[in-house]
């Protein structure tokens, strides 16, 4: 299914598919395609509008603490098969990033590990919120939490080059922008020993097809997300009557 210009409709409307996205992903994760023990639901953060988080969770171990690297054999082992991206990146550098607070994300029931953050029109109406957006991201980061970032916007004056590029200009980074394919579905791997992350980017344009994305659980394993079957299950309940708006 081709990506819908989402920038014709409210941020309203947006709001409703955005909420209802995390729902199918977190189903479609939750239906076999995490290991025993992870489980993946949808949080509301205090510098948020709305649930623009997906989280997946583990249990702590006994002593409090959890092996991040123990995979057990689940999921695509990075050696073996790296993420099918246009572009990766991997930074080598600190950059700013070792003088930034660090913000512990917890949940009652379990420990962070990864996240999927999905863009919004808000993260972006100002520089103010474009900031907090990045800060939330990078602390997720630093902590040892994998992230997934879509962003189906187009680039505003706040990331001219796109969100990557505000991202991944913290670690002073590489990164090359295309201006033919501006929206942006990028997967960061972090390190809990050090800083240092990978990025694995999928430029994208509006009527392309949704790619599957990895989602890091370890820093040596993933699992490919499907974006296209869980965008194009919550685009069938989306209201029909608003529908050729979007194109």
């Amino acid at each position: 299914m081709p990506i819908h210009n989402w920038s014709r409709v409210s941020d309203g409307m947006f709001h409703w598919f955005h909420q209802n996205w995390v729902v199918s992903l977190s189903n479609w994760l939750n239906a076999g395609h995490l290991p025993e023990g992870l489980y993946a639901i949808g949080e509301l953060y205090a510098d948020g509008y709305y649930p623009d988080v997906l989280a997946v969770e583990d249990r702590p171990a006994r002593n409090g603490k959890r092996d991040t690297t123990s995979s057990n054999g689940f999921g695509v082992a990075v050696a073996e098969a790296p993420p099918k991206t246009r572009f990766t990146w991997e930074s080598e550098s600190e950059g700013s990033l070792a003088r930034k607070d660090l913000l512990a994300i917890r949940n009652v029931d379990g420990i962070l590990i990864a996240v999927i953050e999905i863009v919004s029109p808000g993260n972006k109406s100002n520089k103010a919120r474009m900031q907090k957006f990045v800060q939330k991201t990078l602390d997720f980061l630093i902590q040892g939490v994998h992230v997934l970032v879509i962003d189906l916007f187009p680039p505003t004056s706040r990331d001219p080059s796109g969100i990557h590029h505000v991202i991944w200009s913290e670690y002073d980074g590489e990164f090359e922008f295309h201006p033919d394919k501006p929206l942006t579905l990028a997967s960061y791997m972090a390190r809990s020993e050090d800083t240092i992350a990978k990025a694995y980017v999928e430029p994208i344009s509006l009527g392309e097809p949704l790619a599957a994305m990895p989602l890091f659980l370890w820093p040596d394993r993933y699992i490919n997300v499907d974006l296209e079957a869980t965008y194009a299950s919550t685009w069938a309940v989306y209201p029909a009557p608003l529908k050729p708006k979007l194109g």
